[in-house]
């Protein structure tokens, strides 16, 4: 912000600071509006009837001082827009369309499965690139020390934010209109990368010999884009939807267990066994507590004969959605 704008913004601020204004101020305050948003039709408006427009004099220029403050100038405001809200556009547009073909292939899924996120290098494991786009929870998220964890979390509350200020700036038509929400996207999408990168580059450090919960690199598998789509959903469905199966797996020992009840035991169970036989077929890491929960869902944790493209050979097929 040059020297010109700063002394316009302590005008403006002088000018606010007033509790009366003098028909000379009504003028020089309909002036300023004009030079924030060069609306010549609304200036000549206020000019014809000044003390009738005071509110409006006051409203305009404190929506232009919050740029101001922030050393910014009109200028300044859409170059910021032009950087900013085309990129969450197209990160939120992605977003749900992951989310859409993800649920179409798998049925239910969590909410926040998805988040937009920089794009992760094929080459390097939680390498990011410059490209955002809509992806899932690292494979081994569940194995991920809680504060890193929470990242998730954290950040699909951002997001939920960021598209609402998204929306909201989609209905205004000026960009001095749009600036509080805009520098609300930026401010957040700032903090959300920078937790995205804590999140993405964090490295567990090796379980020892005893531990039996590291993977050693014969156990090694290279996934697909499928297999990572598949593992991303398959932990959250298992951690909301297992206590639903446990609570159904005490019934039977209580009178009255119905036919009905009988058959959604079943079929909650085969809809977890599809995501646990994923997680076993990719060599995922599975932690104690959680086995013992499936075992006692009666959840088969045996790895199934696979043919050279990865297709499991069962007699037992899992329910599609």
């Amino acid at each position: 912000m040059n020297g010109i704008d700063k002394l316009f913004r302590a005008r403006v601020e002088e000018w606010l600071s007033k509790k009366k204004h003098t028909e000379a101020d009504l003028a020089n305050g309909a002036m300023m509006v004009l030079q924030c948003n060069r609306n010549r039709a609304m200036y000549n408006t206020m000019m014809r009837k000044p003390s009738h427009y005071e509110e409006k004099m006051v409203y305009e220029l404190k929506k232009h001082l919050a740029y101001l403050q922030d050393d910014m100038n009109l200028e300044d405001v859409k170059k910021l827009e032009k950087k900013i809200l085309p990129v969450i556009g197209k990160a939120i547009a992605d977003t749900e369309e992951a989310t859409d073909k993800a649920a179409a292939a798998l049925g239910e899924i969590p909410e926040d499965s998805f988040l937009p996120a920089p794009a992760l290098s094929s080459e390097e494991p939680y390498k990011q690139t410059d490209d955002i786009v809509a992806r899932g929870k690292r494979t081994d998220h569940d194995t991920l020390p809680e504060t890193i964890r929470a990242i998730w979390e954290r950040n699909a509350e951002r997001y939920k934010k960021i598209k609402q200020a998204h929306e909201t700036c989609k209905t205004l038509t000026a960009a001095c209109d749009r600036y509080e929400f805009t520098s609300a996207i930026a401010e957040l999408w700032a903090a959300y990368k920078k937790d995205f990168d804590t999140y993405d580059h964090y490295v567990a450090e090796p379980a020892g010999e005893d531990a039996g919960t590291q993977k050693s690199s014969a156990d090694e598998v290279q996934l697909s884009a499928e297999d990572v789509t598949a593992i991303r959903a398959a932990r959250p469905y298992i951690s909301n939807n297992l206590p639903k199966l446990l609570d159904l797996v005490k019934l039977p020992k209580q009178e009255g267990f119905t036919k009905d009840q009988e058959d959604k035991l079943e079929e909650w169970r085969q809809k977890i066994q599809q995501r646990v036989d994923v997680l076993i077929r990719t060599k995922q890491v599975i932690k104690d507590d959680l086995r013992a929960r499936l075992l006692e869902a009666d959840i088969s944790l045996e790895p199934k004969d696979t043919d050279g493209q990865g297709q499991e050979h069962s007699d037992d097929t899992p329910a599609s959605e």
